[in-house]
């Protein structure tokens, strides 16, 4: 099908309520609509496909087999890892596709169709693509919502919440997130921390992870390296500043984690070297 076909009917179910048309089989069309999730027309890509996979996955309009037919596409290498290391248009298709994965998991969790296995397999999936993306780029001017760091960190935060994966898988969600956090090629300017942090919640949440292993998570952000290079630098300090700011305050009124907003003062008062003016 044709990108300004599936656009006029996707414009259409959207105006019925996302209501499927006579003659068209949704599973169908969502395989239509994943041939194109990667396409630069935000409209299309975010609001119509996006919107419409959202209503038909969660509303159980396609069966839970379909479903998950629809996740092996998604994390496939035509979709996730799509362009892998380069930076141009095909991040669309990686940080599109990581969302539909969110989409579904959030779904299993509501249904649990998935088995243990096959949800290890979509973590180890959606944390190579996290760990390896550099295209790490926010909103991008005339096409609309990269947002790897954000989409990612979104599947990162569904997985987080299944009750099949356990402590290693969850000390592996934090680590990637670590990791995302310590970039120095690119600053987050879109809010990227809040989302990774979400995530960060989810994975205490479940109680699994011992304080001592979360202390020395949050006590890693004051032992990374330098470059050396000025510029890099500052982009690197001005990401970890940021997160750990922003979890500070995201941690600090829940009684179960006020130790740990603790901690991440203490760090953010170590790192900032304004502290001494």
């Amino acid at each position: 099908m044709g990108k300004e076909k599936l656009k006029e009917i996707l414009l259409a179910i959207r105006e019925d309520n996302y209501s499927v048309p006579q003659g068209l089989m949704p599973f169908e069309l969502s395989m239509e609509m994943m041939d194109y999730i990667g396409d630069t027309d935000d409209e299309l890509r975010d609001d119509l496909i996006l919107s419409n996979l959202s209503k038909w996955i969660i509303d159980g309009i396609l069966s839970n087999d379909e479903i998950k037919k629809l996740l092996n596409v998604a994390t496939d290498e035509k979709h996730l890892y799509q362009g892998m290391g380069e930076s141009n248009d095909t991040v669309f298709c990686r940080t599109f596709s990581v969302l539909v994965v969110a989409l579904i998991i959030y779904k299993h969790r509501m249904d649990h169709f998935l088995a243990k296995e096959e949800l290890q397999d979509v973590l180890s999936k959606v944390l190579g693509f996290y760990n390896e993306d550099l295209d790490v780029r926010g909103y991008i001017d005339g096409k609309g919502w990269a947002h790897g760091a954000a989409h990612g960190a979104d599947a990162l935060d569904e997985l987080a919440r299944c009750e099949e994966l356990g402590r290693e898988e969850l000390l592996q969600i934090l680590n990637s997130i670590y990791k995302k956090v310590n970039i120095s090629h690119y600053g987050y300017i879109h809010f990227e921390e809040e989302r990774m942090i979400t995530a960060v919640k989810a994975v205490l949440e479940r109680k699994v992870i011992s304080d001592e292993q979360v202390e020395a998570w949050i006590r890693g952000f004051a032992m990374i390296e330098k470059s050396g290079i000025y510029q890099e630098d500052q982009v690197m300090a001005f990401n970890i500043h940021t997160f750990l700011q922003s979890l500070y305050f995201r941690l600090i009124d829940h009684p179960d984690y006020v130790l740990y907003g603790a901690i991440v003062k203490e760090v953010l008062m170590l790192i900032n070297r304004f502290n001494k003016l």
